[in-house]
């Protein structure tokens, strides 16, 4: 990772501490994204509609 100080008087130690925050940030957003493909809930049968003769067939646009 590269930074550029474009003002002030950044110490090295300084960079070395915004370089560890923001890796940290990264991991952690990397860490809580969840896939769709590892959502309990995509198991879960959804309630059919209700409505008429054809509510069996059109179950299947509810999922």
């Amino acid at each position: 990772m590269e930074l550029t100080v474009v003002r002030g008087q950044a110490t090295p130690e300084d960079l070395q501490a915004i370089i560890a925050a923001v890796v940290r940030r990264v991991a952690e957003a990397a860490r809580n994204e969840s896939s769709a493909w590892s959502d309990p809930s995509g198991h879960v049968r959804r309630p059919l509609p209700s409505g008429g003769h054809d509510g069996w067939r059109l179950g299947v646009w509810a999922s």
